[in-house]
């Protein structure tokens, strides 16, 4: 049941016909919107916060300094340590092009943005090479659903539950290639599996039996074949000798240690830190999964969950998904893709089929289970991966179709073919432009990091070590790790205090007496009337709401009126502190969670002051966490 190595239509010679020559074309066609993307951005300004802020610090101690984990995560040992993502991947392979581009926020980026375009290029061509030219066409037609899906955020956003969509995608193809005995799956499962795994650790349950399965399948196949006895001749006494082909049984070593090889150099970060550190980032991960907080959601909501990111026309369609819409779209469109694979595979003739379907039925296996041990709030971010199935679900839904219909007169298969590659290419450029004209994503942050970063910066004096602090609950301190990053890019000697060490790594820690002044970003003007207040404090720099016409007093204090009517009554300095609160919380109001919402993305009032340090009595800290903090 092995396909040909180029299972495109031949003609009457037995070669491929000269169209399937082009098929480097379809990676033209796919890849569009990423190469419009990276032009696109390089027109705008974007000041990074946050999380993605966080990133780009750790990109900036390459190569000095390389990162040996992940992104800091909603992830917590037993003693309430803060813990990372698993390996630092995504700012090793990223980091070249980001210095080749300038280092700046926009080569972020564009890096990020250009590396997502190798793993898509990636993935069409393993798709060719599994089932020829005019399925890998079909692929690249949910490919571009999936980028369009993706948008300006998922694409060139340096978020580490983003940069591992591509590979993931790359990681299914490449085991259904595994399983037909290409030997040099191994090591592109490998590279893309300990991608996506250490950029999200959400990632692990569904790509490391994937990885594994790409791994022994080759194997297993050479021996198979190894071991398949030959024709023999028969002898004089009318015996036939039967000889068996071991000379075929070592084409599978080199990939495998190849395979091996790469997955030691790409896990010798997390490697290092496990001999460094105690506790490593290793027992962090294991001691957050193995002892959770809470109880995990189970089996039934799990299969909620990942029925609702299935629906034909969902997230991996839109890009959102709600959580709590109804299960029904997801649970038809996945029975109505196992009736076709079984009616396919009792049939026979459409092998290569059969193994992606397989594929598709494992990776959902294990995606059930690893929905079914979430714990905490259930967000999209968290199971990301779910919405490449979907895609790929519906890719082999519509290929099952095809091949059941007649097949058409060949005058007719040449329109068809003519009339579906004008709607690939109008659909590239549909998509380019889609996600070109998106927003770059947390303005609300952003573009007050935006207003605030200069000009603090212009009221520092160079030589100062400052320690960077923040009072904002709000944003969790998104607007304080961007003015760390926008000041540390400028030159000025900056770090901030001992809880942040595991966001922005524990060199960036400063220690009591370690700093000459302290900048404190602040958010919500109640707060800032109260820091205004303090003789010892001066503001350097503010921002308000991004749209100067919208009034955030009168918003406020609907807000406060509506949950009071509900029975929540809370004074104006308690719901400041509050605002992200009730956004995020499922049993919120509607009316208050849509006013909430409105305040924290116009952009809640923040400031940025300056102070002296406070005194240091006794002998000076010299570790944090372990590791040493700079005075």
């Amino acid at each position: 049941m092995l396909p040909p190595a180029d299972p495109s239509p031949a003609d009457d010679a037995g070669t491929p016909p000269r169209w399937a020559r082009w098929w480097p074309l379809l990676v033209v066609v796919a890849g569009l919107p990423l190469v419009v993307l990276v032009v696109a951005l390089a027109q705008r300004t974007w000041y990074p916060t946050g999380d993605l802020a966080q990133a780009e610090l750790r990109m900036r101690s390459l190569p000095s300094h390389p990162p040996l984990v992940g992104a800091a995560g909603r992830i917590t040992d037993a003693a309430g340590r803060q813990g990372n993502h698993p390996g630092p991947l995504m700012f090793w392979v990223t980091w070249p092009l980001y210095a080749l581009l300038g280092r700046s926020s926009w080569a972020f980026e564009a890096a990020t943005t250009l590396v997502n375009l190798a793993w898509l290029a990636t993935s069409v061509w393993l798709v060719r090479k599994a089932a020829g030219v005019a399925v890998a066409a079909g692929y690249v037609a949910v490919a571009l659903v999936l980028v369009g899906g993706f948008g300006l955020d998922g694409l060139s956003q340096p978020w580490n539950p983003w940069v591992a969509l591509l590979p993931f995608t790359v990681l299914l193809v490449t085991t259904w290639n595994a399983l037909d005995g290409w030997r040099w799956a191994p090591v592109v499962a490998v590279a893309s599996g300990s991608y996506a795994i250490q950029g999200h650790v959400g990632y692990a349950p569904v790509a490391a039996p994937l990885v594994l399965a790409s791994v022994v399948a080759p194997i297993w196949l050479a021996r198979r074949r190894a071991r398949r006895p030959e024709p023999g001749t028969s002898g004089d006494d009318g015996q036939v000798t039967v000889r068996l082909r071991y000379r075929e049984a070592p084409s599978w070593v080199l990939p495998t240690a190849s395979a091996l090889l790469l997955g030691v150099t790409a896990w010798s970060g997390p490697i290092v830190d496990a001999v460094r550190n105690d506790p490593s980032n290793a027992q962090k991960l294991a001691s957050n999964f193995g002892s959770p907080s809470e109880d995990p959601v189970g089996v039934v909501e799990g299969a909620k969950l990942l029925l609702r990111t299935a629906a034909p026309l969902g997230a991996w369609v839109t890009g959102g998904l709600d959580l709590h819409a109804s299960i029904v779209p997801g649970l038809a469109l996945l029975l109505a893709w196992a009736a076709v694979a079984a009616v396919v595979a009792r049939r026979g003739d459409q092998p290569a089929l059969v193994r992606l379907d397989l594929v598709l039925a494992a990776s959902l296996a294990f995606g059930l289970f690893a929905t079914s041990r979430i714990f905490g709030a259930a967000y999209l971010y968290v199971f990301r991966w779910a919405v490449v199935l979907a895609g790929l679900v519906v890719f082999t839904l519509l290929w099952g179709v095809a091949t059941l219909l007649p097949r058409p007169a060949p005058g007719l298969t040449r329109r068809l073919g003519a009339a579906a590659v004008a709607l690939l290419v109008l659909g590239s450029v549909a998509t380019a432009v889609r996600v070109s004209r998106q927003e770059i994503p947390y303005d609300y942050s952003w573009k007050a990091e935006e207003v605030l970063a200069p000009r603090t910066a212009a009221a520092l004096q160079p030589g100062t070590r400052y320690l960077v602090d923040w009072e904002d609950p709000v944003y969790l301190g998104g607007v304080g790790f961007g003015l760390l990053l926008d000041l540390e890019r400028r030159g000025f000697d900056v770090g901030s205090p001992a809880p942040t060490a595991t966001a922005v790594e524990p060199r960036r820690v400063r220690c009591p007496g370690g700093y000459d002044a302290v900048l404190t970003a602040v958010t919500g003007p109640l707060a800032i009337a109260a820091w205004k207040a303090k003789p010892d404090a001066r503001v350097l720099a503010e921002s308000g709401p991004s749209d100067p016409g919208f009034d955030y007093q009168a918003t406020f204090d609907e807000l406060q009126r509506t949950l009071a009517a509900e029975g929540t009554d809370l004074d104006p300095a308690q719901l400041e502190r509050s605002l992200t609160l009730v956004v995020l919380s499922p049993a919120a109001p509607a009316a208050a969670h849509r006013l909430a919402s409105r305040l924290v993305s116009e952009g809640v009032p923040t400031a940025v002051f300056l102070q002296d340090p406070a005194p240091v009595a006794g002998p000076v800290a010299h570790t944090v966490a372990n590791e040493p903090c700079w005075k």
